[in-house]
């Protein structure tokens, strides 16, 4: 569980016997409970305090807001997953639950297993949505080599070692194709005016052909 140690758990239960329960199986887990709030008047700042990888979310509160409303507002303002943890059953409570887009649901009493998997499924799906920060970095990429293109006026295209384009100027709906495909009648391989990309260890990562 070397990864789950690293990771933070907000519980919003008003019953202390529950959320003591809940913590020590958290611990035997091997996650850390970064906070325990009683209403969900409290639990949405507290999430966006203490921004928890998973929030345990009993729906009975005290307080005017219950749990599903607090959740719906965690999930929509912070991002944070949440999982339900009630010993209620009603159809009505079900549906406002599935409405928020929660994580999970665990009747009490808790179980070790239940918790286990619903916090592991809750944090892979959270991983696979955010975006990848190489994305990012490649979008920038992408849009500076784009202006410096532009600026200079240069029709030019960038092709990977297999011949698929990954970026075009000025028409750039074409990354993705193969360059055989694209300018048929023109060679799909670096040629003597051609640019090789290489990386660091003198690998080649592409080439670009300006006036394709």
């Amino acid at each position: 569980m070397e990864d789950a140690i690293r990771r933070r758990v907000l519980i919003v239960e008003d019953v202390p016997l529950s959320a003591r329960v809940a913590a020590k199986i958290l611990d035997r887990l091997g996650y850390g409970v970064c906070a325990v709030i009683e209403t969900g008047e409290e639990a949405v700042p507290g999430a966006a305090l203490h921004a928890p990888d998973v929030v345990l979310m009993d729906i009975n509160l005290a307080g005017a807001m219950d749990g599903v409303a607090a959740a719906k507002a965690i999930i929509e303002s912070v991002g944070a997953p949440v999982i339900f943890l009630t010993a209620a059953v009603d159809r009505e409570i079900m549906d406002r639950v599935a409405a928020t887009g929660a994580a999970g649901y665990i009747q009490k009493p808790v179980k070790l297993l239940d918790l286990k998997a619903n916090l592991e499924m809750a944090i892979t799906r959270r991983r696979r949505e955010r975006p990848c920060p190489t994305d990012a970095v490649a979008a920038l990429y992408r849009s500076l080599l784009f202006a410096v293109a532009t600026a200079c006026a240069t029709p030019l295209v960038v092709v990977d070692p297999e011949g698929r384009v990954l970026f075009s100027h000025p028409d750039n709906s074409i990354a993705g194709e193969l360059f055989s495909e694209t300018f048929p009648g023109r060679p799909a391989f670096p040629q003597a005016g051609d640019t090789p990309c290489e990386g660091a260890s003198g690998n080649l990562l592409g080439w670009v052909r300006l006036s394709p």
